[in-house]
C-alpha cells in the first residue's frame, strides 16, 4: 500500500513527462496531441483526466499510461517503494503542511484578485459606454486610467496562482516582497 499523501503533485509529474502545463490543463503527452486542454488535472485531489481517451486516475496511473509501465515500474519511476508505508518523516510532514498552507493562500489570494479583476473589467466597460456618448468625458478617462494601470500584472499574478507549485511560490515571494 502506498501513502497517497507522499505522491508528488500531478503538475510536477506532467512537467517531468514533457507536457505543457497551464491553469490546470496540459497537452503534449497523451496521444501526441498538441491540442491545449486535452488533460485536466487537480493537484489538490491528486487526479487527472484525459478528455480524448476518457482515462483518468492518480499520478501512478498517469505514469503507467504515458510510459507504458506496470504498477511496480511506475512506482520505481516515481521513486516510491510499494508496500507498507513507513513511519511518517517529520520533515515530510512539515513540507506537506507548508504545501497545504501555500495552496490555501493561493486559493484565497486568487479569489481576491479575481474579484479585483472583475471590478476593473466592469469599470472599463462603464467608461467605454460613457466615452461612446461623449469622447471628452473626463471622468470616463480617469476611470480607464485607473482600471488599466496594473491590469496586466494582475492577470499575470492570477496565472501564477493557478499554475504549478513553483509558480505559486514565485507569486508568494513577489507579492510578499512587495508588501514588505
Amino acid at each position: 500500500m502506498i501513502d497517497r499523501s507522499q505522491l508528488p503533485p500531478i503538475s510536477e509529474i506532467l512537467s517531468a513527462l514533457g507536457a505543457r502545463v497551464q491553469r490546470r490543463r496540459a497537452s503534449g503527452i497523451c496521444h501526441g496531441s498538441d491540442t491545449p486542454g486535452v488533460i485536466s488535472y487537480d493537484d489538490r485531489r491528486g487526479i487527472y483526466y484525459c478528455h480524448r481517451c476518457g482515462h483518468g486516475g492518480d499520478v501512478i496511473d498517469l505514469v503507467r499510461r504515458t510510459r507504458d509501465l506496470d504498477y511496480r515500474g511506475a512506482c520505481q519511476w516515481l521513486g516510491i517503494a510499494p508496500g507498507r508505508p513507513a513511519a511518517p518523516d517529520p520533515e515530510a510532514l512539515r513540507r506537506r503542511r507548508i504545501r497545504e498552507g501555500l495552496r490555501a493562500w493561493a486559493r484565497r489570494t486568487a479569489k481576491e484578485l479575481s474579484y479585483e479583476h472583475y471590478v476593473r473589467e466592469r469599470v472599463i466597460a462603464a467608461a467605454e459606454r460613457r466615452l461612446r456618448r461623449d469622447a471628452q468625458d473626463e471622468w470616463a478617462w480617469r476611470w480607464l486610467a485607473w482600471a488599466y494601470v496594473g491590469l496586466d500584472a494582475l492577470e499575470h499574478k492570477l496565472d501564477l496562482l493557478s499554475g504549478t507549485e513553483a509558480n505559486q511560490v514565485e507569486a508568494y515571494t513577489h507579492m510578499r516582497g512587495a508588501a514588505a
